[in-house]
């Protein structure tokens, strides 16, 4: 599983960094008048291509360091079960992280998109709530919970004689 989780990492990295550029350069090229064609980059005349460029520029800013954040996160979660003891203080605080960041995550992208649309009134600007996102943050908190439980039973325990 680490091994997995180092690729989707490095994945995420090397993949972010070439979107990122792109859409940077894409938005460079829009308001400094340079043709596009030699990137195959299509930006519509009007603000709803420029609001696509933008909102994708900032959702890869946003999203690609909060992958690689949630990957770092769950290979240190990884090595503790690698050594045979997952049930570690820091893994409810790694879980906690996690959660918070993919909660920042979500709310960043719910500005992003509130913002652009109202600097580009006539961008088509939708608004969608992720339910699976929202349930998988409840549940990393619960885990979270259940790991800090399970630690503090687990050293009680050993307490007793």
């Amino acid at each position: 599983m680490s091994v997995l989780v180092t690729i989707v990492m490095w994945f995420a990295a090397i993949t972010g960094v070439i979107f990122i550029s792109y859409t940077a350069y894409g938005l460079f090229a829009y308001f400094s008048g340079i043709p596009l064609d030699s990137l195959n980059i299509e930006v519509a005349e009007d603000n709803n291509g420029v609001a696509k460029l933008i909102s994708g520029l900032l959702g890869g800013i946003v999203a690609i360091p909060g992958i690689i954040y949630v990957c770092v996160q769950l290979r240190r979660i990884l090595s503790t079960l690698a050594k045979g003891d997952p049930f570690v203080p820091e893994n409810a605080g790694r879980l906690t992280r996690i959660a918070m960041a993919i909660l920042v995550m979500q709310v960043l992208k719910y500005v992003v998109v509130v913002c652009l649309g109202m600097i580009f009134s006539d961008a088509e600007v939708t608004l969608r709530l992720d339910l699976i996102t929202w349930a998988s943050v409840a549940a990393l908190f619960i885990l979270a919970q259940v790991f800090r439980e399970g630690t503090r039973l687990r050293d009680e325990e050993k307490m007793t004689i």
